[in-house]
């Protein structure tokens, strides 16, 4: 069998049906049908015997060829009687060829091609080339971070699955955190017996479904997913040898892995500690180092890999090798300070994925922090995460489970507070601007991270954000009701600047302005994005 993904606009409901009711086509004939540039192939093939143990990492190895003659080696994956699949993710256009290796005479030397051809997928996410602590997608497009916290997404007991991935793209996420958990503290679903020696495939299945209706309906959106969770017993047998710790990442890498929109993220709010006796949450360094290597050792597309651990603890991996992202999570980050002390300990992209959530230890003005939090990383360099329901708990029709976020807020559910997103993405279309190449630079603006945050690109364009806080506790805090104004140094020469409203999408008429120390005050009350750009600067537009 083979599928392929392709990106259309229509109803999401009626384009999942059609494309699973012509895409789906036999290994046989995968060769007469082209295959899109950085979708995902997809091959099965029928074993001869039922194998004693049909995940043994040495059943099924597929070698992909690439156009250029460059190859790509993976593991097969079960998938049931004695169906095994295998995947490649087609990041080159042109003819690429295949052939299996396996003790089974059914699954061993085998071999075919297919043609993979130009397409607007956007790809998987890297490190941007040019900058990194950015991220790009394999297009070459820079990516807009916006994160949400959708931890039960892929859960078979969630009903409101899609309505949420449908409404997150909507609301201009970008990038959605899930686990494979379906109890909040252990994976043991995923395993089909006590002893997770063979795992429950129908409930992989459902993952890789869910995964796929986002792909076809929304390649805009990467998923971070979280194989082991919050199983903190789990990832301690992982050190120890155990079976089934290990197989739970194989198997996922095997599955999942060539797909365009997913990375990868080791466990989720785990407390990191060198040595001692562990209890509660503790997880031993060493652990979390020996899983991020296999993963990193195994994993054939390049997949980006991080970890995640407790709130204030920061990040235990910024040196090692496998790790691509520096995720970290805390609280209050309106200022961007923990990014910025990030920044000079690595160069890799920096994630604030959990600060506070609408219905966790919930911020007074939600709108206004989640709209800050947002502008202020940003401008610290950094990236952040939305939270909102309770994603971690159960679905239970009021402000638990995966819902959509406009169907949470007609129920009075939620406080608006990701409805700004998606001017966020209006102020970086309109203006052609991206982050590659800026530095934060919070002293042209008078060094109060609070109140101003400033990114710059050498000295012809600024970017600042006019907090305009009400009050000096971001908990509490919204945007005051008096006309905010910041004193910029800018460079000698001639400037253009322009105001965003951050609240509607809208901008102001260009102005002028001279070089040096300038003061320049808001058209209005509560909080501005302000661009000044140098004349004739190329990207600003109308």
């Amino acid at each position: 069998m083979g599928r392929i993904i392709v990106r259309a606009d229509w109803a999401p409901l009626l384009l999942c049906i059609l494309l699973r009711a012509f895409l789906s086509i036999d290994c046989a004939r995968a060769a007469e049908r082209d295959y899109p540039v950085r979708g995902y192939f997809e091959l099965a093939l029928e074993a001869a015997a039922d194998a004693a143990d049909p995940y043994a990492d040495d059943l099924l190895r597929i070698t992909f060829q690439r156009p250029d003659g460059t190859e790509v080696r993976v593991d097969g994956f079960y998938d049931g009687g004695r169906t095994y699949k295998g995947r490649a993710y087609c990041d080159a256009a042109g003819t690429w060829r295949w052939r299996s290796q396996s003790p089974d005479a059914g699954l061993n030397g085998k071999s075919g091609r297919f043609k993979v051809a130009a397409s607007d997928l956007p790809g998987k996410l890297r490190v941007h080339p040019d900058d990194g602590r950015q991220f790009a997608r394999d297009n070459g497009q820079w990516f807009l971070h916006i994160g949400d916290t959708g931890y039960r997404y892929v859960t078979q007991t969630e009903p409101k699955w899609r309505e949420y991935i449908d409404q997150a793209g909507r609301a201009g996420f970008t990038k959605v955190r899930t686990w494979f958990c379906q109890g909040r503290s252990d994976v043991q679903i995923l395993f089909a017996a006590e002893d997770r020696t063979r795992l429950n495939l129908p409930y992989w299945q459902e993952i890789e479904r869910r995964l796929l209706y986002a792909l076809e309906v929304h390649p805009q959106i990467v998923f971070q997913l979280i194989p082991y969770g919050e199983d903190t017993d789990l990832l301690r047998r992982y050190d120890s040898g155990d079976a089934g710790a290990k197989l739970i990442a194989r198997y996922a890498q095997a599955r999942f892995s060539a797909l365009p929109n997913v990375t990868w993220c080791i466990s989720n709010d785990r407390i990191i500690v060198k040595d001692g006796v562990l209890k509660n949450r503790d997880v031993y360094g060493k652990t979390i180092d020996r899983i991020g290597r296999d993963m990193a050792g195994r994993e054939p597309w390049g997949t980006l890999l991080t970890n995640h651990q407790a709130r204030f603890s920061g990040y235990g991996f910024v040196d090692a090798p496998w790790s691509d992202i520096i995720t970290i999570e805390d609280m209050d980050q309106v200022d961007g300070r923990v990014i910025l002390e990030y920044r000079r300990l690595g160069g890799a992209p920096i994630v604030n994925d959990e600060d506070r959530y609408e219905h966790w230890r919930n911020p007074a003005h939600d709108r206004y922090f989640f709209r800050r939090l947002m502008w202020a990383s940003l401008l610290s360099g950094g990236f952040a995460t939305y939270g909102g329901l309770r994603t971690y708990e159960p679905y239970d029709g009021n402000v638990s489970g995966v819902q959509g976020y406009y169907d949470a807020v007609d129920a009075g559910k939620l406080e608006r507070g990701a409805d700004d997103f998606v001017h966020i993405h209006t102020f970086f279309r309109e203006s052609g601007l991206t982050l590659i190449g800026f530095e934060p630079d919070d002293a042209a603006v008078g060094g109060d991270p609070q109140r101003f945050k400033c990114i710059r690109r050498g000295t012809d364009c600024y970017v600042v954000y006019l907090a305009n806080p009400d009050g000096p506790t971001p908990e509490k805090a919204d945007a005051a009701k008096r006309v905010p104004a910041v004193t910029v140094n800018l460079a000698e020469g001639n400037f253009e600047y322009r105001w965003f409203d951050p609240r509607s999408g809208g901008w102001t008429e260009r102005k002028a302005t001279g070089g040096g120390r300038q003061t320049l005050t808001a058209p209005a009350a509560k909080d501005w994005v302000l661009l000044i750009t140098g004349k004739g600067f190329a990207v600003l537009r109308d």
